[in-house]
């Protein structure tokens, strides 16, 4: 049997407010050689009963149960692990796909001659779509060199960072590269998609975004990244300094993008400093010391153009 061109993983965990729509969006995508697996991580609703209902009527649809609760990033790893598609689409349980995105961003590849294709999304919010960041242009990259020129430009002119691993289809080879690299043990729900994100691109050659919009990001206010409850903020912070050190360890011991690895380290001790000050989890000292990181430090401004 052929491998699928594409792989949809959902890791599923206590959505079954939304779970419906996403398995919707999913078996009634434009492409049909596609597989879906669907991880179950151990949740107390009653999502993984719809997903097997839904299974029983689509032989795309496969389904595997983590030992235990493993959250967002390892869950994702075991689908990819488990995957056989030609290209990996991370789809998360209480989002959904534009029914021809799995089309378009297939095509896009040129018969697998891109190791990634990035495309545009929604917010999705009580039925309501806004754009969730600046439109990417149709555009391609022949080298990483290439690219991280773009992404340093496009940081100086926006101060952002466009990290996120769910807007686009990533080769499976890569993953598998990244794997390797990285190991899969780590146990993080904040800045996962940066760390995953910052080794596909380092193992990435061909580049393509596309303007199509093609995924709807689902304004969760039960999402961890949205908690205000203190463990969780201390946990969130945790896990930012953890993809900065682990940034650094790989970028070092693999010799990756100097630029990138720096914006990278830069983008995420802001984001670090936000979540501080917005929990008012930062002394005066500590924003002092900030502040004059990513304000008045001459020298990352004349850099990094910020």
């Amino acid at each position: 049997m052929l491998k699928p061109k594409i792989s949809i993983i959902i890791p599923v965990y206590n959505v079954e407010k939304y779970i419906s729509q996403c398995l919707d969006s999913a078996i009634n995508q434009s492409l049909k050689d596609i597989e879906i697996i669907i991880v179950d991580d151990c949740g107390s609703d009653k999502s993984m009963y719809i997903a097997q209902e839904y299974a029983k009527n689509d032989s795309r649809i496969k389904i595997i149960k983590n030992s235990h609760n493993m959250g967002l990033f390892l869950t994702r790893c075991e689908g990819i692990k488990s995957a056989t598609g030609e290209y990996i689409l991370n789809l998360d349980s209480d989002d959904f796909l534009d029914l021809r995105a799995c089309e378009i961003a297939y095509n896009a590849t040129k018969d697998g001659y891109y190791d990634i294709i990035k495309f545009n999304a929604y917010n999705y919010e009580n039925g309501n779509t806004t754009i969730f960041d600046k439109i990417l242009e149709n555009d391609s990259f022949e080298s990483f060199q290439e690219y991280s020129d773009y992404i340093y430009s496009n940081y100086k002119r926006t101060r952002y960072l466009r990290w996120v691993i769910w807007g686009g289809v990533f080769k499976r080879d890569m993953y598998l590269k990244a794997f390797e690299i990285f190991g899969v043990q780590y146990r993080i729900t904040m800045a996962e998609d940066a760390l995953m994100s910052f080794v596909l691109w380092n193992l990435s050659n061909k580049f393509c975004h596309i303007c199509d919009i093609l995924y709807y990001y689902r304004q969760n206010e039960n999402s961890t990244t949205k908690s205000n409850c203190n463990n969780v903020i201390e946990k969130n912070i945790q896990d930012l300094i953890f993809v900065i050190n682990k940034i650094k360890e790989i970028s070092k011991k693999y010799k990756f993008n100097t630029k990138i690895t720096k914006l990278y380290i830069i983008y995420l001790r802001y984001c670090e400093y936000n979540i501080r000050k917005q929990h008012k989890k930062i002394n005066k000292i500590i924003f002092k010391i900030y502040n004059k990181y990513f304000k008045y430090n001459r020298s990352l401004r004349v850099k990094f153009g910020i």
